[in-house]
């Protein structure tokens, strides 16, 4: 009888920064290095697949990390996700782990991930490779929705996500860089500011309710120390203390 195997599903991780890096140093210079430029925009392929696998089980939909047969599955902890196929067995809850914190799940980003898939699978020459990436790794989570909640590249490009926007902002551009990737940046630029100025207004939001909340609250409270004294004074109907200013 054949024994049964637990393998626990592997996920390709996100891109070297430092691959990035060279990459756009080489397009300012105006090389254009296709081995480097594969190495990265197939990275990125195959990081996007394991994404979308990684989003279809979330959704209830696992696959079996041998031969990539789906199973469905109901979320409960225990369920026994099972590939007959493959005599292969694992716990969706053992299963969850595998990815859980690796920055798989990319909300936001279908749309512009599908976009790459599509179109990288049929590029032809270095530059139009090159140009996909660059449009890529500049998008934003929801920016079809105006939400710009931030940089997808956290999802794409390794490092803390607090570092991506510094890296992307310093990222190499010359006189020698395609066009196409200059009018980029600059809306990427655009994006980063109206994102701040989105998240300091939020801020700003937020301190103004607080301030509302505590303003109320001590309003509430300077209130019901009146009808307390005006009570207690036996001046009548507690419901005009808010008029009284001075009970001695």
């Amino acid at each position: 009888m054949t024994e049964v195997r637990h393998d626990r599903p592997t996920w390709a991780g996100r891109v070297a920064r430092h691959k990035i890096a060279e990459l756009y140093k080489k397009d300012a210079a105006g090389i254009r290095d296709e081995e480097l430029i594969d190495e990265v925009g197939i990275g990125l392929l195959v990081r996007i697949e394991h994404i979308f696998r990684a989003k279809d089980a979330n959704s209830g939909l696992a696959s079996c990390p041998l031969c990539r047969s789906e199973i469905p599955h109901d979320f409960d902890p225990a369920f026994l996700l099972r590939c007959d196929s493959c005599n292969w067995e694992l716990a969706w809850a053992e299963y969850q782990k595998s990815f859980r914190g690796k920055h798989l799940i990319a909300a936001g980003m279908t749309a512009f991930l599908k976009e790459y898939v599509e179109k990288y699978r049929v590029a032809r020459s270095p530059q139009d490779k090159m140009i996909l990436i660059d449009t890529l790794i500049h998008r934003y989570h929801w920016e079809l929705e105006g939400g710009l909640t931030g940089p997808g590249a956290r999802d794409l490009i390794g490092g803390k996500p607090s570092e991506i926007i510094d890296f992307l902002n310093h990222l190499s551009y010359g006189t020698r860089s395609n066009p196409e990737i200059l009018l980029t940046r600059q809306e990427w630029l655009d994006k980063v500011r109206a994102s701040r100025e989105k998240a300091a207004s939020e801020v700003m939001e937020r301190e103004r309710k607080a301030t509302e909340k505590r303003q109320k609250a001590a309003e509430k409270k300077r209130r019901n120390i009146l009808k307390k004294k005006a009570r207690q004074a036996g001046l009548g109907d507690p419901k005009n203390a808010g008029e009284i200013h001075d009970v001695t």
